[in-house]
Formats: structure tokens, C-alpha cells, sequence
């Protein structure tokens, strides 16, 4: 049964990697025409802004799914003990 939880976590990974640099490619690159050097700067920082709140986003989700998988399979194993 471990197998099929640490296979969803592989699959969730490579899948959110995959959106991940899809939205970066679209959101973050996206290319707008500019005449003048302080457009460009700022298109710029708005670039980077975004693509650290993507990746803070899906480290958040990575974490909360990775401690309840934890939690999860250390409280499993506690029960299968039958002493210390």
C-alpha cells in the first residue's frame, strides 16, 4: 500500500513540475512590446515576483502533502507494533 502512496506523490510531482513550468513559460515569460528602458525593468521585476510566488505556492502545497503523508504513514506503523 506504501507503494501506491509514494507512486501518487512521484506521479504528483512530475505532473506539478510539468503545470509549473507550463504557467511560467505563459504567465511569467509572457513578452510585452516596450519603447522605453523602465518598462522593460519593471516587466522584469513583475517576471521575478511571479515566479517566486509560483514556486512558493506549489513548495506549500508540496509540504502540506508531504506531512500528512508522513503523519500518515507514522501513525500507520505505530499501529503495527505491538510494543516498544
Amino acid at each position: 500500500m506504501r507503494l501506491f502512496g509514494l507512486a501518487g506523490l512521484v506521479i504528483f510531482v512530475c505532473l506539478s513540475v510539468i503545470f509549473g513550468t507550463f504557467l511560467i513559460t505563459r504567465l511569467v515569460m509572457l513578452v510585452f512590446p516596450s519603447s522605453t528602458a523602465w518598462f522593460r525593468i519593471i516587466t522584469d521585476v513583475v517576471r521575478v515576483l511571479l515566479a517566486v510566488a509560483l514556486a512558493y505556492g506549489w513548495l506549500r502545497v508540496w509540504k502540506r502533502i508531504t506531512d500528512w503523508y508522513f503523519w500518515r504513514s507514522v501513525s500507520a506503523s505505530a499501529r503495527g507494533r505491538d510494543g516498544p
